[in-house]
């Protein structure tokens, strides 16, 4: 649930707001948002590192815990980084290639790479969580349901980004998919002023990240001590002679001599 809803704001409010409202061009705020999916393929390391290095003496939800937290802290920063460039573009009263602009959209696409590897740490070791807490007979039904709460958070955050915009529009200012501007004939004739913006979007993404921590530990906080199979299945996949020494006789003027092999 907690990943559908932190999408929905990414994907849907901070894109729509970079882009219509702070008049930064769609090739860079898309560009920031898909670093989260450039490093998807780290999904397949943290998944390796949950198989074989624990935190707080747990393989999976140790790595659930801490990705919350990072990819929270995360989405926060690159709000505050969106507001610098917005302050640059209306101080140069549009977009501008300059250093300024530069850095601050390196920094921007850097911290959604960030953003994404938090992503990969909580949500492939929590799937792996639900292998280990389930059996062959009953896994379609946990992963079926774990796939139903996704939805479930894409809804909830859908309405509260609805919430969120309905509180930057402004009566008589908005028209078609403009969020608090007036659009005439293609041109923007007021634009929202940044501190109406800041105040909602601020607080939704500082509420709603610690709802998403708080649903992370609800939904792990003990589940793998107590019915993690993982151990179990991990010592019977070990094959029957891995970890020992192997010893091959030859016997020769009756001694046998051993050969080993580690």
């Amino acid at each position: 649930m907690g990943l559908g809803i932190m999408s929905i704001l990414t994907l849907g409010i901070l894109n729509r707001v970079m882009i219509s409202e702070l008049g930064i061009p769609a090739t860079v705020a898309a560009g920031a948002l898909a670093m989260h999916q450039f490093v998807a393929p780290a999904r397949v390391l943290f998944g390796q590192l949950s198989d074989s290095k624990p935190i707080f003496n747990l393989h999976r939800s140790g790595y659930v815990w801490l990705g919350a937290i990072g990819f929270s802290l995360a989405a926060f920063t690159a709000v505050q980084i969106m507001w610098k460039l917005a302050e640059l573009v209306r101080e140069a009263g549009g977009w501008v290639w300059n250093p300024q602009t530069t850095i601050f959209t390196l920094l921007l696409g850097a911290i959604f790479a960030v953003y994404g590897l938090a992503l990969s740490s909580s949500s492939t070791p929590f799937a792996a969580l639900l292998v280990d807490v389930s059996d062959e007979d009953n896994r379609s039904q946990i992963v079926g349901t774990s796939w139903s709460m996704l939805m479930v958070g894409i809804v909830i955050g859908g309405i509260s980004g609805g919430i969120l915009l309905k509180k930057v529009q402004q009566t008589g200012l908005i028209l078609s998919s403009n969020i608090g501007s007036q659009v005439f004939f293609g041109q923007k004739l007021i634009q929202t002023p940044l501190e109406t913006l800041k105040a909602p979007i601020n607080s939704l993404f500082i509420v709603v990240p610690l709802i998403v921590i708080c649903l992370a530990l609800l939904a792990t906080l003990g589940i793998e001590k107590k019915y993690s199979r993982y151990s179990s299945r991990i010592k019977k996949d070990v094959p029957p002679f891995q970890g020992r020494v192997f010893s091959f006789s030859k016997f020769k003027r009756k001694k046998e001599q051993n050969f080993y092999l580690y």
